[in-house]
């Protein structure tokens, strides 16, 4: 079954409210004419990109820690992956920079500048986005990407946490869904090797999301 047929049956685990629909709809109307135009476009292929994120306020701007990975119906592509950290490291404090760098393990430090964020959704592209608690987890990200690019990510989002508590209640009514990150892998025996990481996480968020997938298609 194709990723988008699947996206079709979870139409309701969108992120979004109208008025972020309606935002979409002026961004795409404002890159018409850009040479991000293709992003708003509806993507007709079988791959998604899980995408994990993690910020640090500081006293100026955010550091954020990021990694998207492909991943397709049968298999995640860790081997190609995008990880990356947006940040000013001149305007943060070193120990807050190293503790970052050591929780999440996301590479270079890159400012966050029109090359960085375009190399970033160029690799995404127009593809579907899964991810943990995926709206506030790309908030602050798509606030920078909107400064910068002067548009939010486009694309459709699935909520992995959305999809793990409806699947548990629909299998397990009387059961009240954990809600905690580690305790949704462990509850669908997905591995959490190395999920503190950005590309952990990411990678643990694309196989929690394809072990739901199975566990539907096998109860359906």
């Amino acid at each position: 079954m194709s990723g988008m047929r699947l996206l079709d049956r979870h139409v309701t685990l969108f992120s979004g409210s109208l008025r972020t629909l309606l935002r979409r709809e002026s961004d795409r109307r404002r890159c018409a004419d850009s040479p991000y135009a293709w992003l708003f476009q509806p993507y007709m292929g079988d791959e998604l990109v899980a995408i994990a994120c993690y910020v640090t306020p500081t006293s100026s701007s955010p550091l954020i820690s990021l990694a998207a990975v492909v991943l397709s119906q049968q298999q995640v592509r860790t081997s190609h992956a995008f990880v990356m950290t947006l940040g000013t490291p001149e305007h943060i404090e070193s120990a807050t920079l190293r503790r970052h760098q050591l929780l999440y393990q996301a590479g270079d430090i890159v400012p966050p500048s029109s090359e960085s964020l375009s190399a970033l959704v160029e690799f995404i592209g127009n593809r579907p986005i899964i991810g943990w608690q995926l709206d506030k987890r790309i908030s602050t990200l798509n606030v920078v990407l909107r400064a910068t690019l002067d548009f939010a990510l486009p694309n459709a989002q699935v909520d992995v946490a959305k999809l793990h508590q409806r699947q548990l209640r629909r299998l397990h009514p009387q059961v009240d869904p954990p809600s905690s990150f580690a305790k949704a892998l462990a509850c669908w025996q997905v591995p959490r090797v190395g999920v503190q990481s950005a590309l952990g996480a990411a990678s643990a968020s694309a196989l929690l999301y394809m072990r739901l997938q199975r566990i539907m298609a096998e109860t359906e």
